[in-house]
């Protein structure tokens, strides 16, 4: 019926009122539930899961603790959200640069300057990058496991294809990039200067990939 009638009213031109009182809730439901995953995520990065309070954000927001409890039933429950954030930005991320027939050693830096980018400006996806690691958020770590064996993939090609030697530190490779990803932006966050967090990652890829990215990236046509 209620189809029926708004079809009706658009046929002729009419506003269809009644769509858009059903989406307007949905819409500030969904500002809402953003805004307090914002103010979250800045209360993580000042003070560290453990030492967040669900009433230290409520204060941040304005929000009720009823309101609050109506899109996040726990601290837990909100921190998986902005994890969840964080693993929907890898896979983006990772989609964008893959996408192109770069060398596989090159993707690999691009991947990490990417994130190390979003990650500078994008404080939601700082704090589940960070929440990401916390075991009473996620025991097993899924989305870092990801990310590492994501890289492992592209690592593992570029040995393929002699751009890097076969050896155990390569094999190691993703994992030492993605460990010191994690600690250059947890010690950025923690000094209050995320706007060294490229040039941290930036430092921590020269020194692992250095001469071998740049020739690569140079014999592909394109600028290191």
């Amino acid at each position: 019926m209620d189809s029926q009638t708004d079809s009706d009213v658009a046929a002729t031109g009419a506003p269809t009122t009644r769509r858009t009182s059903r989406r307007a809730p949905q819409q500030r439901a969904i500002a809402t539930r953003d805004g307090i995953a914002s103010a979250a995520a800045e209360h993580f990065n000042t003070v560290g899961y453990a030492g967040a309070r669900i009433a230290d954000i409520v204060a941040t927001t304005g929000d009720s603790k009823g309101g609050m409890y109506h899109h996040f039933r726990s601290k837990e429950s909100l921190a998986q959200y902005l994890v969840h954030r964080w693993g929907t930005v890898l896979v983006v991320t990772v989609a964008d640069v893959t996408a192109g027939d770069g060398p596989a050693l090159h993707q690999v830096a691009s991947v990490q300057r990417a994130l190390a980018a979003i990650i500078t400006h994008d404080h939601v996806a700082r704090a589940g990058l960070l929440l990401s690691l916390e075991r009473a958020v996620d025991e097993s770590a899924k989305v870092y496991t990801a990310w590492t064996s994501v890289i492992t993939v592209i690592v593992e090609q570029a040995m393929r294809t002699g751009q890097l030697d076969d050896t155990a530190e390569h094999s190691r490779l993703a994992e030492t990039l993605c460990t010191g990803f994690v600690g250059a932006v947890h010690v950025a966050t923690r000094l209050g200067e995320p706007d060294t967090i490229s040039r941290r990652v930036d430092d921590l890829l020269t020194l692992w990939l250095g001469r071998i990215e740049t020739t690569v990236a140079a014999g592909a046509g394109e600028v290191p």
